[in-house]
C-alpha cells in the first residue's frame, strides 16, 4: 500500500491471529499516525488480505466475516457507529477501537454496535496482545450471556404457547387440563413433532 497516499478512505487488511482466533481485520483511518499495522506486524500478526483504498470498508469486511476487528479513527462519530451496528448484526464479533480523541457521548452506542475495547491515544505495540484477548474475551462471555437468554426466553415463549393452546383444547373439547396436555403430548408423539410445534399449530388454527 502506497503509505504516501493522504487520502482520508483506510486502509483494510484482515490479519490471521497467533492464538484460537482465525481471522483479525484491521480498518485503520489514520495509518500514519497510528502506526497500528506495523505495530500489529511486530507482534506477530502477518497481514494476509489487503482491500483497495476506493472500496467501503463495510462492504470489504462483510464477506471475509472476521472474529476480530481492529478499528483506529481519529474520533468515534456516529457514521462510523452506524456502520458497526450493521457489521454486529450480520456477523457478531469482537470489536477494538483505539481513537485519537475521546468521544464520551458515544460510549452507550460503541457498547451496543460490539465494541468490547476503547482505547484513546497512543498504545505500544507490546500492549496489543492483552487488549485483544481482554476484548475477545469480553466478546465470548457477552455471547454466552445472550445466547442463555435467548434460550430462557424461548423456553418462556413455548411455555405461553403450550398453555394457550391447552386452553383452546378444554374450551373446545370441554375437557379438564390434564387431559387436554395428555392429547397434546400424545398428538405431537405421533406426528414427530415438539409439543411447542403442535401448539403453535392449534393457536393457528383457533
Amino acid at each position: 500500500m502506497n503509505k504516501q497516499n493522504r487520502t482520508p478512505t483506510p486502509s483494510i487488511n484482515v490479519v490471521p491471529m497467533i492464538n484460537n482466533i482465525e481471522s483479525l481485520a484491521l480498518v485503520d483511518f489514520c495509518p500514519t499516525v497510528s502506526g497500528m499495522r506495523r505495530k500489529l506486524e511486530s507482534q506477530g500478526f502477518l497481514i494476509s488480505f489487503e482491500v483497495n483504498q476506493s472500496d467501503s470498508w463495510l462492504k470489504s469486511i462483510q464477506p471475509q466475516q472476521p472474529d476480530v476487528l481492529v478499528l483506529v479513527v481519529e474520533r468515534l462519530e456516529r457514521g462510523i457507529l452506524t456502520e458497526l451496528a450493521q457489521l454486529y448484526r450480520r456477523n457478531p464479533l469482537a470489536v477494538l477501537v483505539f481513537a485519537q480523541s475521546h468521544a464520551p457521548e458515544a460510549l452507550k452506542t460503541a457498547v451496543a454496535s460490539g465494541v468490547c475495547s476503547y482505547v484513546v491515544d497512543d498504545v505500544r505495540a507490546d500492549r496489543l496482545p492483552v487488549i485483544i484477548d481482554l476484548a475477545v474475551e469480553r466478546f465470548e462471555q457477552s455471547r454466552h450471556i445472550n445466547s442463555e437468554l435467548e434460550i430462557t426466553k424461548q423456553k418462556l415463549n413455548n411455555r405461553k404457547l403450550i398453555e394457550k393452546a391447552k386452553g383452546i383444547l378444554m374450551q373446545k373439547k370441554q375437557v379438564s387440563e390434564e387431559i387436554a396436555y395428555a392429547q397434546m403430548r400424545r398428538s405431537a408423539m405421533n406426528q414427530g413433532i415438539t409439543i411447542a410445534e403442535l401448539s403453535k399449530r392449534i393457536t393457528q388454527l383457533f
